[in-house]
C-alpha cells in the first residue's frame, strides 16, 4: 500500500515533536551520508578490535561449540548431526549452514566466523539507520545507528559462534524490505513482499521465533491505510517465501529424524523449562525430560522428548494460572536484568577466562552501564515515541512487545534481548534528538 497521506503527516507530526525538523534544516542529506559512513566506519573497527583482543575459541558442550561443531561436521559430509554422529534437528539449522558456506569459501578457522560476524553486526548498524530513516525520521535514525554501533554486548556477541549476530542482522533486514514495499507507492509491491518472506524464513531457520513476525506489521499496515484483504494478500506472500525456504528442512526431518519435525526438537524442552513445577522463569537444566525413555534410539528419543516437553509445558500452564502470572514477571525480569551477557559468553561463562579482574570489572561495568542508559532513554522518550497514530511507532512497538511476549512464553535469559536491542536504540534516540534540538534552539536564543 502506497504512503498515505496520514502516514505523512504522522511521519512529520513525529519529526516537530522531537524537534528533529529544525536540525534536519540544516543537515543535507550528503551530511547524514558522510555521518553514516563514519558511524560504519566506527562499527566495523570496534568489532574487528574487539574479535583481535578476544581470545574466545568454541568449548566443548556449550551453543558455540555445537553451531561450530555442527558447521565442520557439514563441510566434511556428515550431514546435520550430534555429535554422536547421528541425525538431529535439535537446534535450527540457519546458523550452522551459514557458517558451513563462509568455511568452505575462506577457511575452517574461528576467525572467519568471527569476520563474518564483523561484517555483519556493521551492516546491521546500517539497517538500523534505514528502518529508522523510514519510522522516525533522519536524525533518530542517525543517532540510532550511532548507539546500536557502539552497544558494547552487540560487540562482544561478535566473537562467538552464537546466532545473535547472524539473526539480528536477517530480522531487521525483513523489517526493513517490509517497511519498503509498505511505503513504495505501489498497492502491493509482490518482488519486495517474497523477499521479505525468503528472509524472514532463512531468519526463522536461524531462530524459530522469528516465525510469526508478519503479525507484527499489521498494525503498521492498518495506520498506513492498508484494508484487510491488502493484509492477506500481504501475510500469503510472506508465509509463501517462508514456506519456500523452511519447507526443504521438513521434508528432510520427515526422513532421518522419522517423524513431522517442522523447525527443530527443542522447543517443546525450552517450552517445559518455562513451564513446569519447580520453573523459574528462567533456563535451567532439563536432565530429567532429556534423558528420559533410555530404550529408545538418539533421534527416537529426541523427537518424543520434545513432544513430551511441550505435552507437559502446556498442562501446566493451563492448569496453573496463577502461578503462570508470576513465572510470565519473573520470564520479564530475567530477559532484561543485565546485559553482560556477551561478555561472558567470550570467557566461556568462567571455562576460558583471559581477562585481567580490573578488566573483567570494568568491561562489565561498561557493559551494564551503557545498556540502563539506553533504557533510560528509551523509558523517557515514551511520551514523545509512543503514538498510536503514527505508522512507524506502531511498528516500532509492536516489535518489542512481540519479542517480549514470545520470551515469556518459553523462558528468560539476558542473551535473548540481544535481537531486540536495535530497535530499542531507535527509539532511545528520539529523545536524544529532542533534547539536543532543545539546547541547540536555547543556545541560539542566546
Amino acid at each position: 500500500m502506497q504512503s498515505s497521506t496520514a502516514d505523512v503527516a504522522a511521519r512529520a507530526s513525529l519529526q516537530a515533536r522531537v524537534g528533529a525538523s529544525s536540525l534536519t534544516q540544516t543537515a543535507t542529506v550528503s551530511n547524514h551520508t558522510i555521518w553514516l559512513l563514519i558511524i560504519l566506519g566506527f562499527a566495523f573497527v570496534l568489532r574487528l578490535a574487539w574479535i583481535a583482543y578476544s581470545d574466545w575459541q568454541p568449548m566443548p558442550d556449550d551453543d558455540a561449540f555445537r553451531y561450530d561443531f555442527t558447521a565442520r561436521a557439514l563441510l566434511e559430509g556428515q550431514g546435520y548431526v550430534h555429535l554422536n554422529g547421528a541425525p538431529t534437528a535439535f537446534w535450527p539449522p540457519g546458523y550452522p549452514l551459514l557458517l558451513a558456506s563462509a568455511y568452505w569459501i575462506f577457511e575452517e578457522t574461528v576467525a572467519v566466523a568471527q569476520l563474518l560476524n564483523v561484517l555483519l553486526g556493521t551492516a546491521t548498524v546500517g539497517l538500523v539507520y534505514l528502518i529508522g530513516r523510514r519510522t522516525l525520521g533522519m536524525m533518530p535514525a542517525l543517532v540510532g545507528a550511532a548507539i546500536v554501533a557502539a552497544f558494547p554486548s552487540l560487540i562482544f556477541f561478535t566473537a562467538v559462534t552464537l546466532s545473535e549476530v547472524t539473526f539480528t542482522f536477517l530480522a531487521l533486514l525483513a523489517i526493513y524490505l517490509l517497511v519498503l514495499e509498505t511505503q513504495s507507492g505501489r498497492g502491493r509491491h509482490l518482488p519486495l513482499l517474497l523477499a521479505a518472506g525468503l528472509v524472514l524464513g532463512y531468519a526463522v531457520l536461524v531462530r524459530g521465533q522469528a516465525l510469526l513476525l508478519p503479525i507484527v506489521f499489521v498494525p503498521f499496515w492498518l495506520r498506513t491505510g492498508v484494508r484487510w484483504p491488502g493484509i492477506s494478500h500481504k501475510l500469503v506472500a510472506l508465509a509463501l517465501g517462508i514456506g519456500l525456504m523452511v519447507a526443504p528442512w521438513s521434508i528432510r526431518n520427515a526422513i532421518q529424524m522419522e517423524s513431522l519435525v517442522f523447525l527443530s526438537t527443542n522447543a517443546g524442552i525450552n517450552f517445559w523449562i518455562g513451564n513446569h513445577e519447580g520453573a523459574t522463569g528462567r533456563g535451567q537444566l532439563a536432565d530429567e525430560l532429556v534423558y528420559s525413555y533410555p530404550e529408545l534410539t538418539t533421534v527416537q528419543r529426541e523427537v518424543r522428548v520434545n513432544a513430551e516437553g511441550s505435552r507437559k509445558g502446556i498442562a501446566y500452564a493451563l492448569t496453573h494460572p496463577v502461578q503462570e502470572v508470576s513465572l510470565s514477571i519473573k520470564k520479564f525480569f530475567w530477559l532484561y536484568y543485565h546485559d553482560s551477557e556477551g561478555l561472558s559468553w567470550n570467557e566461556g561463562h568462567g571455562g576460558q577466562p583471559f581477562l585481567s579482574s580490573l578488566e573483567r570489572v570494568a568491561l562489565f561495568g561498561l557493559s551494564n552501564i551503557y545498556y540502563f542508559a539506553v533504557l533510560g532513554f528509551f523509558a523517557l522518550g515514551v511520551r514523545l515515541w509512543f503514538s498510536l497514530r503514527d505508522p512507524g511507532s506502531v511498528l516500532l512497538i509492536s516489535i518489542i512487545v512481540y519479542w517480549t511476549l514470545v520470551h515469556v512464553a518459553f523462558f528468560g535469559d539476558p542473551r535473548f534481548h540481544a535481537p531486540i536491542m536495535p530497535i530499542v536504540a531507535l527509539l532511545a534516540a528520539v529523545p536524544i534528538v529532542a533534547l539536543w534540538a532543545r539546547r541547540t534552539t536555547e543556545s541560539r536564543r542566546t
